[in-house]
């Protein structure tokens, strides 16, 4: 998974074991194999060109010239503003993961934020309002 500073980080399966709810906890041994086999790519959600590619297609040489996948071209913009929330789900959910192992790795505990008690304390929401990305990315998925 790339997280939102741009590194990249492996999410493992073990992370969805303990003190999970359901659904989540049948996640890791679910099915066999990887947790997720069919991919999707969304293009213009907010647009009216927006167009969802899905299905097992992996995106590779080997998916085009020698096995035997499917992909599919959905070009509706409602479906692809659902596949575009499904897609912020999954990493958000995956994200959360990371921050889990983070904070057991440093042995702090995972707590939510509060707004500042004083005008000069920085609130923790400022980023999203002054780094040119952070920005852009509300502003596209307000």
């Amino acid at each position: 998974m790339q997280r939102p500073d741009g590194n990249v980080e492996p999410v493992h399966p073990s992370a969805l074991k303990k003190n999970v709810p359901e659904p989540f906890k049948s996640e890791p041994s679910g099915g066999g194999g990887n947790r997720m086999h069919h991919k999707f790519v969304v293009i213009d959600f907010d647009k009216p060109t927006a167009r969802v590619y899905l299905g097992s297609y992996n995106f590779s040489s080997t998916a085009d010239t020698k096995n035997g996948e499917n992909p599919l071209l959905v070009a509706d913009r409602r479906i692809a503003v659902a596949y575009t929330v499904e897609a912020l789900r999954l990493f958000d959910h995956y994200h959360f993961r990371l921050k889990q192992q983070d904070a057991k790795t440093a042995r702090r505990q995972l707590v939510l934020s509060k707004a500042p008690r004083r005008s000069s304390d920085v609130p923790w929401w400022e980023e999203d309002y002054t780094s040119p990305s952070k920005i852009r990315d509300r502003e596209l998925f307000a």
